[in-house]
């Protein structure tokens, strides 16, 4: 799938805490990524932004994240 490496890519800049990085990332490629894996690339950046603090930001993700999966537990308190 098209984009596999671009999440693991976002994850790593998480887990070292560039989480300004890991958004851009996704932003800047999320054309490139296949439908079908495109809701686990918004929630690679809902995750770096909430981990950064910035509500806001995760919440926007959230949204984009609840069109599809609305159920999702870790976005429910940004609903």
């Amino acid at each position: 799938m098209q984009g596999e490496e671009i999440i693991k890519q976002s994850a790593a800049y998480r887990g070292q805490k560039k989480f300004d990085e890991a958004i851009e990332l996704i932003e800047s490629n999320i054309e490139n990524i296949s439908d079908d894996i495109k809701l686990n690339a918004w929630h690679e950046a809902f995750l770096a932004a909430q981990e950064k603090g910035d509500s806001g930001l995760a919440r926007q993700y959230a949204l984009l994240i609840a069109g599809e999966e609305p159920s999702m537990p870790s976005i429910q308190k940004f609903l």
